[in-house]
């Protein structure tokens, strides 16, 4: 008896089966390929060396009143919370961290060069490990940092330090606010695609210290913390994160940024599409989760065509050869017992043998 093999309609269908992988296959990279192009997407994952680390931001509204003062020292008290959880830095370097933080706050600084009278940038006052969490596209000179003895420093955008001194190799040189220097350590370029821009990484812009900017600048109440910490089961690092704030939900929104795009958070998100524009607190989100958070609705469309077309693949191949082997059952049951009569004959034949040796 030989096996019936497959029709011409089961072919089709397997052909089918195959358009699906390819759906699955394009669209899943369309959507890898949109991840990509996010910024600060995988920070987490190089702080970590590929550990379960994430990136946890934290949002305030305006009735939060976020202090600078205890956010300094927040991320002790979240190191002293994971050590008492048994997770520590396996690396016996005095230099290691178990996590890296920051917070924000928008703003504007008044400012003047030897060639510009005056002229007022866009400013954000950072403090902490910001620039290990958000590296910018450096043209000239490098960051400043909290290890700094003043805080008299920033650096500009390209458009800024064009506007200021006709030139982008300026790290050194002097802006003043007011008679106060401030060092120029050096100049970044912004991103200038359309939806970075619309988002507001708009150019004439600076960079500076958070208890610089609130001494000499207009400074806006702090708009985000951050912070990169291990993250051992989904949600871990979140309910530490705001256990240890105290804060009410209608304060606060946290975001974890590294598990954001995976299949299944991707799927979640399309729940709440259509209500994805309406806005509950007042928030203020900086321009690279602005993008983020337009790219977030078109990647989730992806990924559910891509999950749609390996369903379907999965279906067609398993329906096809469900339909084959239930043609094929008294064949393929005769062809079980043969081989089971088989081996067991043969299983038979060497004891038979080896006794006879003995």
């Amino acid at each position: 008896m030989k096996l019936t093999g497959f029709t011409k309609k089961k072919l089709i269908a397997l052909c089918t089966a195959v358009l699906g992988l390819v759906i699955f296959g394009l669209f899943r990279l369309f959507a890898n390929l949109e991840i990509g192009k996010l910024p600060y997407t995988d920070v987490a994952e190089t702080w970590g060396a590929g550990e379960h680390y994430t990136l946890a931001s934290v949002y305030f509204t305006p009735s939060a009143l976020a202090d600078s003062e205890k956010l300094k020292y927040l991320h002790y008290e979240i190191d002293t919370k994971l050590k008492a959880d048994s997770i520590d830095v396996d690396s016996e370097s005095e230099s290691a961290r178990l996590t890296a933080s920051a917070f924000f706050a928008h703003g504007s600084l008044n400012v003047s060069s030897p060639s510009v009278k005056s002229t007022t940038l866009n400013a954000m006052g950072v403090w902490g490990d910001f620039f290990k969490i958000h590296q910018q596209d450096m043209i000239t000179g490098g960051y400043f940092d909290d290890n700094d003895l003043n805080s008299d420093y920033c650096i500009l955008d390209e458009e800024a330090a064009w506007k200021l001194y006709g030139s982008n190799d300026i790290a050194g040189k002097y802006l003043y606010v007011g008679d106060s220097p401030l060092v120029i350590r050096g100049v970044f370029k912004q991103p200038d695609d359309k939806l970075s821009t619309k988002a507001g990484a708009t150019g004439g812009f600076c960079y500076v210290s958070y208890d610089y900017l609130a001494q000499n600048g207009n400074c806006h109440d702090i708009s985000c913390y951050e912070i990169i910490m291990p993250n051992p089961v989904p949600g871990y690092a979140v309910e530490k994160v705001q256990k240890q704030l105290a804060m009410s939900e209608d304060e606060i929104e946290i975001v974890e940024n590294t598990g954001r795009f995976k299949w299944l958070n991707s799927i979640k998100n399309l729940k709440g599409i259509s209500m994805r524009a309406m806005r509950t607190k007042p928030i203020v989100y900086p321009w690279w989760e602005n993008v983020t958070r337009v790219k977030e609705d078109k990647i989730s469309v992806l990924t559910l065509i891509s999950v749609l077309g390996i369903i379907y693949a999965c279906t067609v191949v398993l329906v096809v050869l469900v339909i084959w082997f239930i043609q094929n059952k008294d064949i393929i049951a005769h062809n079980i017992v043969l081989l089971y009569e088989n081996v067991r004959d043969s299983i038979y034949r060497k004891q038979q043998k080896k006794r006879g040796e003995l």
